[in-house]
C-alpha cells in the first residue's frame, strides 16, 4: 500500500484516487472513514488477532473498471520490515445484493513453506442459495510467484461447495498493464452479472433459498 502511488505514476489508462479506465480509490477498501487503509487494516488485524500487527501492507484485489469496483473478497497481507515474509492476513468479504463487507484475520506467525490452513464456522451471509451452519476449510499458498486459494464448504460433515482462485504474479509495467485491459475488459462489471446469472440459474432450478438472517423473524 505504500507504493500505491507510484505504482499508477505515468501508467496509461490507470490511475489512484482519480478517473481512469482503471483506478484504485480508497473508498472501496476496508473502513474507508480511515484515511490510511493500512492503518485500517492493521488495527483490524491487531483487534481480532489479539497482538500488535506492524509491518507493510499488501492487497490482492480488483480496482475500479470504468468507474466500477466489486469485490466479492480481498486479501490483504502484513508482512515483515524486509517484505520477505507475511506474518498476518486478512479476507475481506462483501456479499450481494446487500454489499456488506466482513473481515476474517489469520496469523501466519507460525505458517511455512508460504502455505496456511484455516479452519473456523460461518458468521457471515454471503450467499442467499447457502445457509449459516456451514464449517470453513480455507487453504492459502503464497503470495509469490504463485498465489492460490482453496475455499471449501461443508455441511455435516461433507463438501457442497468450493471456490479456487489461481494467480502468477506479473511485473506490472507498461506493457503488462495495456494487455491485462485488453485481455479482461470490464473485469468487474463481468463479476457482478456472473454472479446474478448463477444465482438466477440456481432460482430456476429451484435451489433452496436462504434469506439474510438479520431479515428472519424469530419465533420464540
Amino acid at each position: 500500500m505504500d507504493e500505491i502511488s507510484d505504482i499508477f505514476t505515468k501508467k496509461w489508462f490507470w490511475s489512484a484516487n482519480k478517473k481512469n479506465l482503471s483506478s484504485y480509490h480508497r473508498s472501496d477498501y476496508h473502513k474507508p472513514e480511515v484515511q490510511d487503509l493500512a492503518q485500517a487494516v492493521q488495527a483490524t488485524m491487531s483487534e481480532q488477532l489479539g497482538r500488535s500487527i506492524e509491518g507493510p501492507i499488501s492487497i490482492i484485489t480488483h480496482i475500479r473498471t470504468f468507474g466500477y469496483c466489486f469485490n466479492p473478497v480481498s486479501f490483504y497481507y502484513c508482512w515483515d520490515r524486509e517484505k520477505t515474509k507475511p506474518h498476518a492476513m486478512m479476507a475481506e468479504i462483501t456479499n450481494t445484493p446487500w454489499h456488506e463487507r466482513y473481515a476474517k484475520c489469520f496469523d501466519l506467525q507460525n505458517s511455512g513453506n508460504e502455505k496456511s490452513k484455516h479452519n473456523f464456522g460461518k458468521e457471515f451471509h454471503v450467499s442467499p442459495f447457502i445457509g449459516m451452519d456451514i464449517e470453513y476449510d480455507w487453504r492459502f499458498h503464497g503470495p509469490s510467484e504463485k498465489f492460490k486459494v482453496d475455499m471449501i464448504l461443508k455441511e455435516d460433515k461433507k463438501i457442497i461447495f468450493s471456490a479456487h482462485l489461481n494467480l502468477s504474479y506479473k511485473p506490472f509495467n507498461q506493457k503488462n498493464s495495456i494487455w491485462a485491459l485488453i485481455r479482461f475488459p470490464l473485469l468487474t462489471f463481468r463479476i457482478t452479472f456472473g454472479i446474478y446469472w448463477h444465482a438466477l440459474l440456481l432460482r430456476l432450478k429451484g435451489c433452496r433459498f436462504y434469506p439474510h438472517p438479520k431479515n428472519s423473524i424469530s419465533t420464540n
